[in-house]
């Protein structure tokens, strides 16, 4: 038996503290981070010793182990952070360990090292002469690309977050591997992940310590659906590892200040909203501190009669599409200053939304200018300010000093200017037939769509658009979704993350732009159908057959931010293009079914006359059956007569009964197609129709 002279005293019992060691140059250093705002102090400077991985804190005995690469062995550490090395007599791979841990059931460090596999060793007598037994190989786990893992505080698993963000499983027993499912990107975080620290608290949240920037991430793994939040911010280095004490909570320290928005931006501690060390560092005059968040309309100022919000005054107004002036007072130099508006009120602050980035603060007042994008809405909103030492941190998570602040906005756009079409309160009218690209019965009935456009505008610079739609009449046996083309307008002078559609007064969620087209292309309804019903008994239409009447016309309305203003003159003239298109997985005649060969889905269009189809049209279908289309002369959706398969009526037009041809039931309307418009210009009007061969409600 090998008797060693203890040269290591224990740790306090099960320190809430977390041990982070790191190599950042030739010698080995220890940190003690307090998770609650990812602060950290120095606990050495030195370890003496080149390098430490693979570390755990044993509850059993209060030390911490790890694999001491200048050893080639597992090490003892107590207070002193000075290694004990440990003597192994047999099973050693002639390698180092960089992942590894200390059971919390068994008194037993484990290892992993990849293309080896799991590794044990029995701590219950740490001075006697001690064996390295295998669990499994590396093939048999599965080979997970790990730089740490973790014990559960109570289930006897190890967890690990692999360096491509998915979270895993491991029994300590028979090494099966378990994955579980992704709960970080990398592609969505923008940088590279090396889990290199990773530790529990005793609620069931793992922490991840990232290599290359420091950042914390929390995951709750008892949740059916587990996912990384960001948490903190800490220390950076290449190499890094971690140890800490799994029973021990994770508690927000005394002396913290809170921001005091809806918990919606991430406010409060559960949210892993902003939080503050007290420090000298601060915004204004005030500094107040507590353990939690009083997010609105709760407020700390009002529990202690301080007003601590002082450090930000908003000189100027707050108006859309120009500049402004913001003065921040700091309580001295030496702080970097970030700041975020939620402009378009959805109540998260995201980068797009950064009105202030690491601007370095001179002690006392400083002036900072900001522009407030086109795209922002009018009315009440939020802003939040963080001054810390710490460069280029988010709207959310720990940092060891400086103050946020909070505060309700208003956002005016009293320099907008609006115009409609066709007016403020009437409707235009457009109206297809679906049998393209034959002419069929030709009763433009298949679908109607009432429209009423507003565009916004700062000067002649167009910011917004609003379209109001109603479903009108469905006289069709096919099935049609209803889209909206921007000729001229490129999809990137589109806000996407902005765009709204509510259908029957109801929001969509997940709206964004058609992909892999030349302009910007929204799809309003995948199937008119679905906004609709036929009616009683005998009824196979919506509105297009006497007898099936119905005064309610389902409504949708669309909101389209720009990026930037666009010149009105570059616009895109209303109605702008909207079309039909053929309902994905549903035929549209077997005629073009063959061409298109299968269901042709978006590949079939239908667009006003001359009006260029989307990038996603079927070229196939142009020019076949009555269709005279012609791309190298522009000519598009008309037979050779000029007959075209969708037209604007400028009003609330009484389109024809189904299966009416409309040359019947408007016998001026030929001669206006025919004459591309000139004549017979007021064809659509009801004292020009048979009235026994249009619909009425």
């Amino acid at each position: 038996m090998v008797i060693n002279v203890h040269a290591v005293t224990p740790f306090d019992a099960c320190p809430t503290e977390a041990f982070i060691i790191q190599t950042p140059t030739s010698k080995t250093i220890a940190y003690g981070v307090d998770l609650s705002t990812g602060s950290y102090n120095t606990l050495t400077p030195d370890m003496q010793t080149n390098k430490v991985n693979g570390a755990g804190y044993n509850f059993h005995d209060d030390y911490i182990y790890g694999w001491d690469y200048g050893s080639a062995t597992l090490s003892r550490f107590g207070s002193e952070y000075t290694p004990e090395p440990l003597t192994i007599v047999s099973g050693k791979i002639g390698r180092n360990f960089y992942v590894g841990d200390v059971s919390i059931e068994e008194n037993k460090w484990f290892g992993y090292r990849s293309g080896h596999g799991l590794y044990s060793v029995d701590l219950n007598d740490p001075d006697d002469s001690l064996v390295m037994t295998q669990v499994a190989t590396s093939s048999s786990m599965g080979n997970p690309n790990l730089t740490d893992f973790a014990f559960h505080p109570t289930n006897g698993l190890i967890y690990a977050v692999d360096n491509n963000g998915f979270l895993r499983t491991i029994d300590p027993i028979t090494g099966q591997t378990t994955r579980i499912r992704e709960v970080l990107n990398e592609a969505g975080a923008g940088f590279n992940f090396v889990f290199g620290a990773q530790f529990f608290d005793v609620n069931n949240n793992l922490y991840l310590s990232n290599n290359g920037n420091g950042y914390i991430y929390k995951i709750d793994v008892s949740v059916s659906e587990p996912q990384g939040v960001f948490f903190a911010y800490g220390p950076t280095s290449s190499s890094n590892d971690g140890a800490r004490c799994a029973l021990a909570p994770v508690v927000s320290s005394i002396g913290l200040d809170f921001g005091d928005a809806p918990d919606s931006y991430q406010t409060s501690y559960d949210s892993s909203g902003p939080r503050h060390g007290e420090s000298s560092l601060h915004l204004g005059l005030l500094l107040d501190t507590e353990s939690d968040a009083y997010v609105f309309p709760l407020s700390d100022d009002a529990s202690d009669n301080s007003d601590d919000d002082d450090g930000i005054n908003f000189v100027t107004g707050i108006e859309i599409g120009t500049n402004s002036v913001i003065s921040a007072v700091a309580s001295e130099s030496g702080g970097f200053l970030n700041g975020w508006v939620d402009w378009n009120q959805d109540g998260v602050f995201d980068s797009a939304e950064q009105i202030v980035t690491d601007e370095p603060l001179a002690s006392g007042q400083n002036s900072i200018s900001y522009t407030i994008p086109v795209w922002a809405k009018e009315g009440g909103t939020w802003a939040r300010f963080r001054l810390s030492s710490v460069a280029s941190i988010g709207p959310a998570g720990g940092v060891s000093d400086g103050e946020v602040e909070d505060y309700p906005i208003q956002v005016t756009g009293g320099n907008i200017s609006v115009s409609y079409y066709p007016s403020a309160q009437g409707f235009t009218t457009i109206a297809y037939e679906d049998l393209w690209p034959i002419e069929g019965d030709y009763d433009l009935n298949d679908l109607l769509m009432n429209m009423r456009i507003a565009e916004y505008a700062i000067g002649d610079q167009i910011i917004r658009v609003e379209i109001e739609g109603q479903v009108a009449a469905i006289g069709a046996g096919f099935n049609n979704g209803f889209a909206i083309q921007f000729p001229s307008l490129p999809p990137g002078l589109v806000r996407e993350p902005d765009l709204e559609l509510e259908l029957n007064g109801v929001n969509v969620d997940g709206l964004s732009l058609e992909g892999n087209q030349t302009y910007a292309v929204v799809t309003i309804m995948e199937n008119a159908w679905s906004m609709v019903s036929r009616g009683e008994v005998d009824c196979d239409y919506f509105r297009t057959e006497l007898g099936c009447g119905s005064a309610i016309r389902p409504s949708w309305k669309l909101t389209m931010p720009l990026t930037n203003g666009v010149s009105k003159a570059a616009f895109p003239a209303p109605p702008y293009d909207p079309f039909i298109f053929a309902t994905p997985g549903t035929t549209h005649s077997s005629m073009v079914d063959s061409v298109v060969g299968g269901y042709a889905g978006k590949r079939w269009e239908v667009h006003l006359k001359n009006n260029a189809p989307t990038n996603a049209l079927h070229s196939g279908l142009l020019s076949i059956g009555d269709d005279t289309s012609s791309m190298s002369l522009q000519q598009y959706y008309q037979t050779s007569n000029g007959m075209p398969w969708a037209i604007e009526v400028p009003s609330d037009w009484k389109h024809p009964l189904e299966k009416v041809d409309i040359r019947d039931a408007y016998p001026q309307f030929k001669a206006f197609a025919e004459s591309s418009g000139a004549e017979q210009t007021d064809w659509f009007l009801e004292s020009k129709a048979q009235s026994t061969l249009i619909y009425a409600d």
